[in-house]
């Protein structure tokens, strides 16, 4: 009974990594996460001189700014059919935060970048009013 288990449990990392394989090497032939998604990564290291690729990879970016008022980043992760933007911020004065959105991976950039704003800008709103 156990290795029939065991072999469900196998069959399925084996698929998933194949999976994730696939999914790497689709991104590498669309010319990597910075030329998928130029249009959001511009406008992302745009929003602050210090704004950096912190890490990279074929399926991850993360684009940080860290100063002695905290850290800011965006992580975004391409899943199977979606971009997942994570927007993380860690200041000693207003603590630690997070917000996430969920994209399809061929939708308007532009799109993308008006309701990330419009989110997190809502958010810092509500979350001034709290503190004020």
């Amino acid at each position: 009974m156990w290795w029939i288990i065991i072999v469900i449990v196998v069959i399925a990392v084996v698929k998933f990594a194949r999976d994730s394989a696939k999914q790497a090497d689709a991104v590498v032939k669309q010319g990597g996460m910075r030329k998928k998604y130029h249009i959001l990564v511009e406008y992302l290291l745009s929003g602050d001189s210090r704004a950096r690729v912190v890490q990279e990879s074929a399926t991850f970016l993360n684009i940080g700014v860290s100063s002695p008022g905290g850290k800011t980043a965006f992580w975004l992760q391409q899943t199977f059919g979606a971009l997942t933007v994570q927007w993380r911020i860690e200041s000693p004065i207003f603590g630690k935060h997070k917000l996430e959105w969920r994209f399809n991976e061929f939708a308007d950039q532009y799109d993308m970048i008006r309701r990330i704003v419009n989110d997190v800008e809502q958010y810092q709103n509500n979350l001034m009013q709290r503190f004020m």
